[in-house]
């Protein structure tokens, strides 16, 4: 009866934990990005709408990530840090994937006085700036992944010095 005590008490840790880690986490990519987004002097305009957007990808994309972890028991802390990357870059590859059937058309894009987009083609600052824009986002993924890890996974790592 105590061996069943305790798994479920371990158990029911496990899950606070993990619950924990899932509301604490998004932090990371929920003040990195409103910075980004509008700048350190309007950064609390953009916070709402950044930790909408970051709680509903973790809703919808990091849990399940999650559970395929567990199942495959990935838990080391690298595989939190190389995971987290998927959730932070999902609205770039949704936005890549659907503009994968559409013609390019006649756009043109400017930020800061640069052209990223003339007539629907990218230019050199235009690709310079989504490769810094990614390589942003999979920082703040990585963070949030491997803060994760040390909220809900890092007793576990302590015990089996596998991880």
């Amino acid at each position: 009866m105590q061996v069943l005590q305790a798994l479920v008490l371990k158990t029911m840790n496990q899950i606070f934990r993990s619950i924990s880690a899932f509301i604490v986490s998004p932090i990371v990519p929920i003040v990195s990005l409103s910075v980004f987004v509008l700048g350190a002097e309007k950064f609390l305009q953009a916070l709402p709408l950044v930790a909408f957007f970051a709680y509903l990808i973790t809703a919808f994309v990091a849990v399940p990530i999650y559970g395929v972890m567990l199942w495959k028991q990935w838990l080391k802390w690298w595989h939190f840090a190389i995971l987290g990357v998927l959730p932070a870059l999902s609205l770039d590859l949704f936005g890549l994937l659907s503009s994968l059937g559409s013609e390019g058309g006649f756009i043109t894009v400017r930020q800061h006085g640069i052209d990223l987009i003339i007539e629907g083609e990218r230019t050199l600052a235009g690709y310079i700036y989504l490769a810094s824009r990614l390589i942003f986002y999979s920082l703040t993924g990585v963070g949030a992944g491997v803060l994760f890890w040390f909220i809900a996974h890092r007793g576990y790592a302590r015990k089996f010095r596998g991880n």
